[in-house]
């Protein structure tokens, strides 16, 4: 028999094994046993299966612990570029591990500096400031500016840069692609760069970092600084941060539909002026106070940089724009129909939006009555 029609036969009797399995009306197709426990039994199972899971989590926080011990045999001596609110937060939690913490601002920040533990401040407008700063050997330098400050802050390390280039330079912004081309353009080539973004701040890390999300991407990380890196990288990771690795390009995509539209937002509502809290208050009305809280307590600075520096956050504003002009159309459509003793249109969902055409006539008309403003958003 030759070995073609040998394999032949084999895969018509496995084909015949098969169908008569299915066919058979007293035979299954195997399926994986599934044991069910007695009344009696379930108890001490159960116990068994959360025993088994607090050993592993011993064992995780054991090898963390290891972790942490090795990290600590070298301290990183890191400098702060802005000992601002955000600055003087990041300082605490390095120095809660530890680290060697210099400081250099615009302004005079020692009293900060000290109260933080903080082993030097500098001023950042004074160039032997900048020299001294970057003559303590600095492993990592932090740049905790605001983002319309970042350039300029760029073109005032440059002589420590200059002679200092083998430093691991980082931004915390809260837009990457403008951090990301300004680090490449302005920093001596020598120099590694690595993107961040905590997002969270003072007040959202308040009570800790667990489970609070930290964006990174190593643009340009020598070989000779790869270990500083990852020395860096796990301070966050040890304080228990959901470490998410993407392109600056990917981060202000998603961040001009997260962050930049829940400042947008906040902003609009907190300049309507009249939001307060009530005795009848629901949880989403709850929600609503603390994004007006939460946004408007940061700086304007910040809400421009998200706009200005984010090509994408224009594309949201002027979505935001249109939703906002559908929703009034709408209204007004059933408005109309509901003053001429219409019916609401089979179609009710298109009906009073700008795609709508031949509402917009009647709407421009309506709202000039009311001496509003006609805006053409479409």
């Amino acid at each position: 028999m030759s070995a073609a029609t040998c394999r032949r036969r084999t895969l018509l009797l496995f084909l015949a094994a098969g169908a008569a399995g299915f066919l058979a009306p007293t035979r299954h197709a195997a399926r994986p046993s599934t044991r069910v426990f007695s009344e009696s039994e379930f108890p001490e199972k159960l116990s068994a299966i959360k025993a088994s899971e607090a050993q592993l989590r011993a064992q995780l926080a054991a090898i963390q612990r290891e972790k942490a011990q090795v990290l600590a045999k070298r301290r990183l001596k890191i400098g702060i570029v802005g000992f601002g609110k955000f600055g003087q937060f990041l300082a605490r939690k390095f120095a809660n591990y530890d680290h060697e913490i210099y400081t250099i601002s615009k302004s005079d920040r020692s009293a900060e500096a000290e109260e933080v533990g903080a082993l030097g401040s500098y001023v950042l407008d004074q160039r032997e400031d900048v020299l001294d700063f970057f003559g303590q050997d600095l492993d990592v330098v932090v740049l905790a500016v605001s983002i319309v400050s970042f350039d300029e802050t760029l073109a005032a390390l440059r002589p420590g840069l200059e002679t200092h280039e083998d430093v691991l330079i980082a931004d915390v912004l809260s837009v990457k692609e403008h951090a990301e081309n300004s680090l490449l353009a302005r920093v001596p080539s020598g120099t590694s760069v690595l993107c961040t973004h905590p997002m969270f701040g003072p007040e959202s890390g308040r009570h800790g970092w667990e489970n609070l999300a930290f964006v990174y991407d190593r643009v340009r990380v020598r070989d000779d600084r790869s270990e500083t890196c990852e020395r860096f990288l796990s301070i966050f990771e040890s304080a228990g941060c959901k470490m998410v690795e993407m392109t600056c390009t990917q981060h202000d995509v998603y961040a001009a539909n997260s962050q930049f539209l829940t400042h947008l937002v906040g902003r609009m509502l907190g300049s309507i002026g009249r939001l307060h809290p009530t005795p009848i208050d629901t949880k989403g009305f709850e929600s609503v106070l603390k994004i007006v809280e939460t946004t408007c307590d940061d700086s304007f600075d910040l809400f421009y940089g998200l706009y200005r520096y984010n090509q994408h956050s224009k594309s949201t504003l002027l979505c935001l724009r249109k939703a906002l002009a559908d929703l009034e159309l709408r209204l007004i459509s059933l408005e109309l129909d509901s003053v001429n003793g219409g019916a609401a249109s089979d179609d009710g969902e298109a009906r009073g939006t700008l795609d709508h055409l031949d509402l917009r006539e009647t709407a421009a008309r309506e709202w000039d009555a009311q001496k509003l403003d006609w805006v053409d958003a479409k």
